[in-house]
């Protein structure tokens, strides 16, 4: 009886395949990053930031290089990486933070002031992905420092800086 046991238990052991090989995350490439065009293609729930939502967004192509960027309803700046590791292809989950400018921007339909704003996200090990944000509404456009970053089980991965300013007119 105890022979057939531990038969049945090797059988079982290699019918289960080899074991799971666990992720591992080297770093993240920032491979671009800038103004960006997109298209929404919907939004998600996201109780941590700043407007309660995300959007989902394809076809993302970049306008323009650089990390200055005009306080515009409508302007969307971010960056594109990679996340490098193995197993390549596997799916990792991530958080997103963006940190706003010092005085904070406030939902007027919560009233709640944020100084920073966060969601979850997934990128795939070895494929380039989008990561960004855009001006929705008036009371999102806030001149100074916002930062972008991607987390990864508590560990910063990646934070790219852009400068949002006002636009100074030269009519006089």
């Amino acid at each position: 009886m105890l022979r057939l046991l531990a038969s049945s238990l090797v059988l079982l052991l290699l019918s289960a395949g080899p074991p799971a090989r666990a992720q591992q995350i080297d770093r993240v490439e920032i491979v671009e990053w800038g103004i960006f065009q997109h298209e929404q293609m919907g939004v998600t729930p996201a109780p941590l930031a700043a407007t309660g939502k995300t959007n989902l967004v394809t076809n993302v192509r970049i306008q323009q290089v650089t990390t200055t960027i005009p306080a515009l309803v409508g302007m969307k700046f971010g960056f594109r990486f990679t996340v490098v590791g193995s197993p390549a292809g596997a799916l990792v989950n991530l958080k997103c933070i963006t940190r706003f400018p010092s005085q904070g921007i406030t939902n007027p339909n919560t009233g709640k002031r944020f100084s920073s704003s966060e969601f979850h996200s997934s990128a795939v090990i070895g494929v380039t992905t989008y990561r960004g944000y855009g001006f929705d509404y008036d009371w999102e456009v806030e001149p100074g420092p916002w930062t972008l970053e991607v987390w990864h089980e508590g560990r910063k991965l990646a934070e790219k800086t852009f400068m949002v300013t006002r636009l100074v007119s030269s009519a006089e």
